[in-house]
Formats: structure tokens, C-alpha cells, sequence
């Protein structure tokens, strides 16, 4: 239970959501916790977004228009400054969350002072809200609750980025400090540096439990990005930075570096597969054969529990050998649907 009920700043950046803002909308102000300050940024949307936010009749809803498209991270630096609440979290515009998601983040604030921020897991929605799969914490991290920069840092070498973006609740004084995101240098994974900024002063708390629903869809920025990529994934650039500032600092375990050099590897298979369906085999070729060395082998035995991850290195084999025996150009097709078809792996 939450003992007393300080100001809590909800942000909803918004840009082109008419499709999904209301039931969002609705999901925040059904919260079992009611000091609420709920302030959609609107970021130039071109479609019904705000006409349907006009309809909403709430006394703490307040809807703020951007005169230009300023871009995600600019409008997410901008919620940051216009939250007066004690807490700040930036939900998104496509998902849903559970009734009582705030209040159990503002008990964990309460219960422990120290924390700069509190996350959740999600489960995961399609265009038309069904359930498609789940976050699941990692297994090193089950039964902590609270949680500090080398445990998470070492975990995310191995499990790429499972910090919720749209789970996030941070101490204002501390979003406000370090604002704003910095995009220019990590452009999509701009969050996770954000988080891992945090961790450096704050200890955060991750709530094992799936408390909002995510919708994964093509209409999204995130998946915008991912189409047709060929260039390594921004991710990779926000540990490569922190590897080089912080190894000297941290006990990182060789096993947890090899994981982290799978990973990259496995990414590496993915762009290939875009070269692909591109109908350029000789650029996946080339990802193709940097993909697979020894410490690829080392990789892969100390990820032996993930399963999919696995596969997706087999099948990477499989698309070296064919490429190799001239068969590249023959696979366009059944790459794409292999993409488009069916979820992508990490």
C-alpha cells in the first residue's frame, strides 16, 4: 500500500496515435492511483490524435502542441521538463497498462529511498491487441528487486537491452539533471544510455512482474528502423561506449563478453539476411563470414540456454553455405518472408 500519494507527472509523447491514444489514455486514468499529472506533448500530428484527445473531459489531462516536429528523443527531453510531479514516467502512445502499475512503482520508491528509478515487465500486443509473447527478467537478475550499474551492465552483455522503456519511472529532480536524451550519439538505444546514466549515481528497481502491455507493430519507429537494416544495431554503440569508460572499473566475467561478442554476431547474421532480401549477396556474404570465429564458438557455448538464439546461429550457417555455393540471389523471397513472417529473434 502506498503510504502517502506525491504528485506523479505521466508524459505521453505523441505523434500520429489516433489508432491507439484513447485506450492508452483510458488505461492511465483507470490507475488505482489518483495524484495524477497526465501531459500529452503532441509532436505535429498530422491525423485525429488531438481531436480525439479533445473529447477526453479529465481535469488532470493538459495536451501541449509542438509547433514543429522536433523528433522522439526531443519530445521525450520535453515531457522531462514540463513534469512537476515528484516522479516522472513517459508512457507511450500505443500501449496499455495494468490499473494499478503507478501505484505499485510509487511503493517501490517509498520503500526504498535510494532507488533513482523503478521499471516492470510487459507483455507483448499486435495491431490488434493480442497477446504475442512476453518479457521474461534474466535469469542472474530473478529475486534482487533492486539492482546496481555492474549487475545490470553485465547482464545486458548477454541479453541485449530489458530495461522497458515505456516501464520507466524516474525521480524527476534526477530525469531533469540529466536530460536531455542524447540521440545524437545513440540515436534508438538513447534510452538505455539514459538508464545506464542513472545506474551510475542510483541503484534502480525492476518489478517482476508484467504490469503494462507493449504493442509491437509496424506502425512503429522501432520497427521503422529495423526494416531492411544493414548497419550494426545502435545498442552495440551505447555498450561499446560504456565497455570503454567503464571495463577498468568493472569485474566482467570472460563469459560475459564472449555472450556479448555472440550477440553482436548474431545482429551481424540479421543484416545479412537484409543484404539478402536486397538482392546484394556478396555484402551478406561478407557479414556471413565475419559472424562465425572462434570466439563466435565461445559465444554460443555460454548462451547454451537460449535457445532461439541458438537456431538463429545455425541458421546463419546455413545461409553461408548457400551463399557460398551461388545460391545467394536465389533467397530473396523466402528471406523476406522469414523477416515479415514471422517475429524476428532478438
Amino acid at each position: 500500500m502506498v503510504y502517502n500519494q506525491p504528485l506523479v507527472s505521466v508524459c505521453i509523447p505523441t505523434y500520429n496515435a489516433g489508432k491507439t491514444v484513447r485506450s492508452t489514455l483510458q488505461s492511465i486514468l483507470n490507475q488505482t492511483y489518483h495524484n495524477l499529472e497526465i501531459l500529452v506533448v503532441d509532436n505535429l500530428s498530422t491525423d485525429d490524435t488531438l481531436s480525439l484527445l479533445q473529447q477526453i473531459n479529465d481535469p488532470r489531462l493538459v495536451i501541449y502542441k509542438n509547433e514543429r516536429n522536433i523528433g522522439a528523443e526531443a519530445n521525450f527531453s520535453k515531457c522531462i521538463g514540463l513534469a512537476s510531479g515528484e516522479y516522472t514516467a513517459i508512457f507511450h502512445a500505443d500501449d496499455l497498462y495494468q490499473p494499478n502499475m503507478v501505484e505499485k512503482q510509487v511503493q517501490a520508491f517509498q520503500t526504498n529511498s535510494t532507488i533513482g528509478a523503478a521499471f516492470t515487465l510487459a507483455n507483448h500486443i499486435n495491431d490488434r491487441g493480442e497477446l504475442t509473447g512476453e518479457d521474461i527478467l534474466p535469469t542472474e537478475l530473478k529475486g534482487k528487486g533492486i539492482y546496481y550499474f555492474p549487475e545490470i551492465f553485465i547482464s545486458l552483455l548477454g541479453n541485449t537491452n530489458f530495461l522497458v522503456c515505456p516501464s520507466a519511472m524516474v525521480r524527476s529532480e534526477i530525469y531533469k539533471e540529466l536530460a536531455p536524451f542524447n540521440d545524437e550519439w545513440f540515436r534508438t538505444s538513447a534510452d538505455l544510455d539514459m538508464w545506464l546514466r542513472i545506474l551510475e549515481k542510483h541503484p534502480i528497481a525492476i518489478l517482476d512482474e508484467r504490469l503494462m502491455s507493449r504493442r509491437l507493430s509496424k506502425g512503429q519507429g522501432s520497427y521503422r528502423y529495423s526494416y531492411l537494416r544493414t548497419e550494426e544495431a545502435d545498442f552495440f554503440k551505447v555498450m561499446d561506449y560504456y565497455l570503454s569508460v567503464k571495463s577498468e572499473m568493472l569485474d566482467i566475467p570472460d563469459g560475459a563478453l564472449n555472450k556479448y561478442g555472440f550477440l553482436r554476431n548474431i545482429d551481424k547474421i540479421g543484416c545479412a539476411r537484409s543484404y539478402l532480401i536486397k538482392g546484394q549477396p556478396q555484402e551478406a556474404k561478407k557479414l556471413l563470414r565475419e559472424s562465425f570465429s572462434a570466439s563466435t564458438f565461445r559465444g554460443a557455448i555460454h548462451s547454451i540456454r537460449k535457445p532461439k538464439l541458438l537456431a538463429y546461429w545455425l541458421f546463419g550457417i546455413m545461409l553461408l553455405g548457400l551463399v557460398y555455393l551461388g545460391l545467394g540471389r536465389y533467397l530473396r523471397k523466402s528471406m523476406y518472408w522469414l523477416r515479415y513472417g514471422r517475429r524476428r529473434f532478438i
